[in-house]
């Protein structure tokens, strides 16, 4: 397990809080033990409580680490645990539907980082678009916490996975607890100003009840929590895109001029409602000071409404259909009026109704054993089961204008997209612009028809079975206090399901054409009467949006003729491909050395030690061989294919990790800290598919491959080194600095492959355990593959905690705590679907920095909180996979005030999003419109109650 204690012959003086903190995570790992110093209690209130538990956290730490106590999470006005973290140096947030769900630490995204829960692997609900790996922190409830850490230098106990770094959550002891029973009630309004402008409910409620209590003369400890969300989750968006066609294209004005042209606009109004329901329990058999039991068991369900509607402009590359005639400014096209001359080849205006709710289950239990025998001998044994499913419904329905044609006896005969249609826009810088429509009507039942109808059900699961067992025997021999030693097998599988059911066109339909046909209908134009109703959205023209989906789907398709299947019918035969299962077996192994010693008359603490992680990847899929030469396989639609194969294949790979901590504590308040090591973290689960299409030009017999991924990637290998100064003032609070260099070894990108020689084709495809039919050579390979094109990353790190206990009066309780860190790389990373484009490594934000002010009177407490972070790249979900894109700077600003009664109720009031900062991306080009979101503002008002 992870481990947060620092057990150096220095004098440590923390509050009573703080040490039970650091005794409880260090007893988790079974530290060593030491003469128990008498501690001085200090008395203080408020957030105050949390800041100042936290610095002495970081204090007692012996890796390079930051760390959130019960205090602050519970006291600060956060959606997730991310918004608590993401006040940490060198830590920032990523926001999804205006709440913080991933991290980005050091200048990577989540895909570099481990997190683990009471130092458990944790399955993952984040997938999308595809499955993945990083945790999404809105599934974990704030108040069930009771401590969040992040370890920024790695020890040899630690589960690998953390390139950037590690995330600990952990949750209570009850043997802990203060008294023999404990309650906590937590009840909370929530309002969002925004929500009433998109007919999103505007109030929500949060309620968290948490019991701990002791029996059996503390012998038997019992601690249940629960926690109930249900809050708006509303947005108003525009964008320069469109499904996949993203970014912008490069035109030509009459003058022949090169101008940029969105590919695509969108503009979007989203309403629904976030349900969280999370569970925890845990029970602690402790009978003797030598032996105890833990079990523990959390669970959450998070359920997403997210219905969306609005106005979409497509197609608009296809420059011969339709003129275009504006201002240009800058190279950019920002106004003009697009006049469609040609339906069947050119853009298309549609209004658009979409459901894009998900389902987010996850479930975790582990039961750790510790038995301390002989008094130097301790022994660990812990077993973990997390399990993680996500699914989307991904229900798109697309209504155009026609123009019908009706025979005698009123039966529609023809069909076309109405003529003369155009639309003007006019860009305001890269927020929301304007259109107005012409020659279309999207409120007019007479012309309005549903031209297509989509549905993609995706679902992600992910489920990590671990055994883990460890050894400490404390020696005391020279330098070496301790010595550790353990291993750990876990088994980890990904498996993700794709189907499809897709009906009309989305470029709209005229007679002869349909673009897609799954249902056993005739594809035509479709009544909408008795489905619909007009709503509004930011910088577009009043629409119709669809007001029972399931109901307009069954009224035309018939009762549960209209969900996503998988076939092979139509060249939908991703469905299959995209679907399948990646299976890693780790068996990891360890021994490390506990420092405690002295360098003349300077204390030094630390640890040394060699992590071995033996690595077995198998994905398993289907591969389109051709020609009849597969198995039968019978899709859901009733049609057998013998053109695929089952394919299971992948690697097997070892990694060595030393590392190094060492901690010199110059002085009662000054510590300099050091720490190299070598890191690993495996790729991007949707990366290591290994199902795959195939293709054959006219006239050719080369078997060409395309991949979603290859399990063959390596994973992220770096060299890492750390440098840190920190000085404690003796009446609390902190000043500290770090340094820190990764050195990067490969990142990985999407590359077309055609060998020179056949010979080299062929040496290829056997390397990669590719079949290559009877009857055909190897050819071209398209997947994911390591390039060269890692490198350093490097930053600093500055942070400071002081209390103005000398101020006079009430201005004694003032307070503020403030990091800025500050990240530059040399790696790069290929644009995706923004063709041409290199970007900076996901995640990575120059400037970064988090100030908050805190003030606590008596029994008065309040804080603000400001965080910036500079511009970054995002990785962005688009139809069937993701790609990256440029993500604009922004600051977000919380506050919160509470009055302690003596009764043991808190009245609180807090704000997030107080400045309602919109989430802006770029696609590609500087100062126009990419994506614009605003979430709005949401307040809270509540009570606390404690006995």
């Amino acid at each position: 397990m992870m481990s947060l204690s620092n057990k150096g012959k220095g004098a440590l003086r923390p509050t009573l809080l703080s040490a039970a903190i650091a005794a409880s995570v260090s007893t988790s790992v079974g530290a060593y033990a030491q003469e128990q110093e008498t501690l001085e209690e200090v008395t203080v209130t408020g957030i105050r409580t949390s800041v100042l538990d936290s610095v002495e956290a970081k204090r007692a730490a012996d890796v390079v680490a930051d760390v959130i106590d019960a205090g602050a999470l519970s006291s600060l006005p956060d959606q997730s645990i991310a918004d608590a973290l993401g006040r940490l140096p060198g830590v920032t947030t990523v926001r999804s539907n205006g709440q913080s769900s991933q991290l980005n630490i050091r200048g990577m995204n989540g895909d570099f980082l481990q997190t683990t829960l009471n130092g458990r692997e944790q399955a993952s609900t984040s997938g999308y678009t595809e499955s993945t790996r990083w945790i999404s922190f809105d599934q974990y409830p704030a108040e069930l916490i009771n401590q969040a850490a992040v370890y920024k230098t790695p020890k040899a106990s630690h589960i690998e996975g953390g390139v950037a770094g590690s995330v600990e959550l952990k949750t209570a002891n009850p043997l802990d607890a203060e008294k023999e029973h404990n309650f906590n009630a937590n009840v909370r309004m929530s309002f969002n100003d925004a929500a009433d402008d998109v007919g999103a409910d505007e109030f929500g409620e949060r309620v968290t009840l948490s019991y701990m209590g002791k029996f059996m003369d503390d012998k038997v400890g019992v601690a249940l929590g629960y926690s109930h969300l249900e809050q708006p989750n509303n947005f108003t968006k525009a964008r320069a895109g469109a499904d996949d066609q993203l970014g912008y294209f490069t035109g030509t004005t009459e003058d022949e001029e090169e101008v940029n042209v969105p590919r695509a606009y969108q503009w979007q109004a989203g309403t629904g409602t976030d349900t969280r329901d999370g569970y925890l329990a845990s029970v602690v058999f402790q009978p003797t000071d030598n032996f105890k039991a833990q079990l523990d068991y959390f669970k959450s369900e998070f359920e997403r409404i997210d219905t969306r509607h609005g106005i979409t402009v497509g197609n608009l590359e296809k420059t011969d259909g339709y003129t275009l005639n504006g201002m240009v400014d800058g190279g950019v096209a920002t106004s003009g009026t697009a006049t469609v001359t040609d339906t069947t080849v050119g853009p298309w205006f549609e209004a658009r109704s979409e459901d894009q709710s998900t389902q987010a289950d996850s479930d975790s239990i582990g039961l750790n054993l510790e038995w301390s025998f002989a008094d130097q001998h301790t022994l660990t044994f812990d077993y973990s089961y997390s399990e993680g499913t996500k699914t989307r419904k991904d229900q798109i329905v697309s209504m155009h204008a026609y123009d019908l044609g009706y025979d005698g006896s009123g039966e529609l005969e023809t069909w076309q997209e109405a003529a003369n249609q155009s639309f003007a826009y006019s860009m305001k810088g890269d927020g929301i612009p304007s259109a107005a429509f012409a020659g279309v009507d999207f409120t007019d039942l007479d012309t309005m028809r549903l031209s297509r109808y989509e549905e993609y059900p995706h679902e992600y699961t992910d489920e990590v079975e671990a055994f883990k067992l460890d050894y400490q025997f404390d020696l005391e021999w020279g330098a070496i206090a301790s010595i550790e030693a353990g291993l750990r097998y876990s088994e980890r599988t990904f498996d993700s399901d794709r189907g499809t059911f897709l009906y009309g066109s989305r470029d709209g339909q005229y007679n002869g054409y349909c673009e897609d046909n799954l249902s056993e209908i005739e594809c035509m134009p479709q009544e909408l009467d008795g489905f619909v109703k007009v709503q509004s959205v930011d910088g577009a023209p009043d629409h119709f949006v669809i007001t029972d989906m399931d109901g307009l789907a069954s009224s035309i398709f018939g009762a549960g003729n209209y969900h996503g299947v998988k076939t092979f019918s139509n060249g939908k035969d991703w469905t299959y491909i995209e679907s399948g299962a990646v299976t890693e077996e780790v068996f990891a192994y360890y021994a490390m050395a506990n420092i405690d010693t002295q360098l003349g008359s300077i204390p030094v603490t630390g640890n040394f030690g060699v992590r071995v992680v033996e690595t077995d990847v198998k994905s398993k899929g289907i591969q389109k061989i051709g020609d009849g030469l597969g198995t039968a396989i019978t899709d859901d639609l009733g049609v057998t294919s013998t053109d695929y194969g089952h394919v299971e294949y992948g690697p097997e790979y070892t990694d060595t990790l030393p590392s190094l901590n060492l901690n010199f504590e110059l002085s009662e308040q000054d510590y300099i800290r050091f720490a190299a090591a070598k890191v690993m973290g495996r790729p991007p689960v949707g990366q290591l598919k290994g199902g795959a299409g195939s293709w054959n030009s006219a006239g050719e017999n080369d078997y060409n491959v395309w991949t979603k991924g290859s399990p063959y990637l390596d994973p992220f290998r770096a060299n890492q080194f750390d440098l840190a100064y920190e000085h404690y003032f003796e009446d609390g609070g902190a000043v500290t600095a770090a340094i820190f260099w990764k050195d990067i070894e490969s990142l990985i990108e999407k590359q077309y492959i055609y060998l020179d020689s056949q010979s080299e084709r062929t040496a290829l495809f056997e390397s990669l355990g590719i079949d290559v039919p009877e009857g055909f050579e190897a050819g071209a390979f398209e997947t994911y593959v390591n390039n060269d094109k890692g490198g350093y990353i490097r930053g600093i790190e500055l942070a400071g905690t002081k209390t103005f206990d000398q101020l006079p009066g009430i201005l004694s309780g003032l307070g503020m705590t403030a990091s800025y860190s500050y990240t530059e790389s040399e790696t790069e990373v290929t644009g995706g679907n923004l063709a041409g484009e290199t970007m900076p490594l996901p995640g990575l934000s120059e400037n970064v920095w988090s100030t908050t002010v805190f003030w606590d009177v008596g029994n008065f407490s309040s804080h603000v909180n400001v965080r910036y972070r500079d511009e970054f790249t995002e990785v962005m979900p688009i139809p069937g996979s993701s790609t990256v894109v440029p993500a604009r700077e922004y600051t977000t600003v919380d506050a919160q005030i509470s009055y302690a009664f003596d009764n043991g109720i808190d009245v609180v009031l807090s704000g997030n999003n107080l400045t309602n900062e919109a989430d802006v991306k770029s696609y590609g080009v500087d100062g126009v419109l990419g994506e614009y979101t605003e979430f709005g503002r949401q307040f809270y008002l509540g009570l606390n109650y404690s006995y």
